[in-house]
């Protein structure tokens, strides 16, 4: 099998950004590469950028690339060789690789085309003679055939700065932006399918996640925390870890509902201090926002009306990334990400879910009965 020697990485959104701030995204990239790398013990030599690419020098390229597949901000990696520009190296080491492909997918004559870029121009040749020429050598020592369109391998050629960069696999990442870009924000994970899915998105999107539990039994606590740990995975550059909170107020608040006969509150109530525990775990990590897995009519506390009261127990920002997605939709990516099953293991039971919850709920009577129960109005935390 060929020694590849290089990962090529690939970023999409990064190389829109004016030249000092890509630099800025490029270094937080790097650094977020190293960490993965360091955390899964695979051995590199330099991980550099250059000219919109970043490259990866290390012996256990194909090892290396499946763990990049999880840092966000990479949109797709490449293990490579690395020979020196010069048309027989490409040659050679492009049939050798093609050879090494015809026979791991078993084609006789497969068919194939040739990609070829020069990211630098040093190079005498343009990029359609290169793959004419690789093409050619291939053709003319392999049985197999150009299919431009509908191919089995693609030879992919970078060059820069006199290098050649050969590779046949072209492997898809998640794209987004490098956590640590974005800022942090406190996600409440519940141990359902949804709220691990929303606080991916937002990992997505170059955010740092503070991961907090309310506790409702030592079950769920242990899924959570498989959970996380899952997630943890795709959090290169983060540093969150999870925090359980145990709230006291809640047999207060069954207790008085249930004499107030206002059981149907229950979960707007819960969700509400929900938040409040989240909105003051937010100002002690300079948090700036709270995330929720809420889909828009998914259960009774998710319709707009009780989603309004819930957003009324902090002044932060709720972002809510599952809001317009269909349940096949969130369950799709739970599966991808590895949630999904943990997601479904067993957990506690809540024996405080009221029969008949309120669906539409109204804020001026939440806050009636928020004041019947605490003997205060409910007031949102100042900054």
């Amino acid at each position: 099998m060929a020694m590849l020697s290089v990962v090529i990485v690939r970023y999409g959104e990064i190389g829109t950004k004016s030249r000092q701030t890509r630099r800025w995204f490029e270094s937080i990239l790097i650094n977020n590469i190293r960490e993965a790398l360091i955390c899964e013990e695979i051995d590199f030599k330099k991980v550099e950028a250059k000219h919109g690419r970043i490259l990866v020098k290390t012996d256990k390229a194909r090892e290396a690339a499946d763990v990049l597949t999880r840092v966000f901000g990479i949109v797709s990696l490449s293990p490579a060789m690395e020979v020196g520009a010069e048309m027989e190296k490409i040659n050679k080491t492009s049939l050798k690789l093609f050879r090494e492909r015809k026979e791991k997918l078993a084609l006789e004559k497969p068919r194939f085309r040739v990609t070829a870029r020069r990211i630098t121009k040093e190079f005498p040749l343009k990029s359609p003679e290169i793959q004419a020429k690789v093409g050619e050598y291939i053709l003319e020592n392999e049985e197999s055939k150009v299919n431009l369109h509908d191919y089995d391998i693609e030879v992919g050629v970078e060059l820069m700065e006199g290098k050649a960069y050969i590779f046949v696999d072209k492997v898809r990442a998640w794209g987004g932006l490098p956590i640590g870009t974005q800022g942090k924000v406190v996600a409440l994970l519940s141990g359902g399918i949804d709220s691990p899915v929303a606080a991916f998105l937002m990992m997505k999107r170059g955010v740092e996640v503070i991961p907090v539990h309310i506790y409702m039994g030592e079950k769920t606590l242990e899924k959570v925390r498989k959970i996380w740990n899952q997630l943890k995975k795709y959090g290169y550059g983060g540093k969150g870890e999870l925090i359980v909170v145990n709230p006291k107020e809640r047999e207060k608040i069954i207790e008085k509902l249930r004499e107030m006969k206002k059981e149907k509150y229950t979960c707007v109530f819960c969700k509400y201090m929900m938040v409040r525990h989240a909105d003051r775990i937010a100002r002690e990590f300079g948090a700036k926002g709270i995330v929720m897995g809420d889909s828009l009519g998914q259960v009774a506390s998710q319709t707009l009306e009780n989603m309004y009261i819930v957003s009324q127990a902090t002044d932060l920002p709720i972002y809510r990334p599952l809001v317009g997605l269909d349940k096949e939709e969130r369950v799709g990516i739970a599966k991808e990400i590895g949630t999904f099953e943990l997601s479904t293991l067993p957990e506690d039971g809540i024996p405080f879910i009221p029969k008949h919850p309120v669906i539409r709920g109204s804020w001026e009577e939440f806050r009636k009965i928020y004041k019947a129960v605490f003997g205060e109005e409910p007031m949102k935390r100042e900054c």
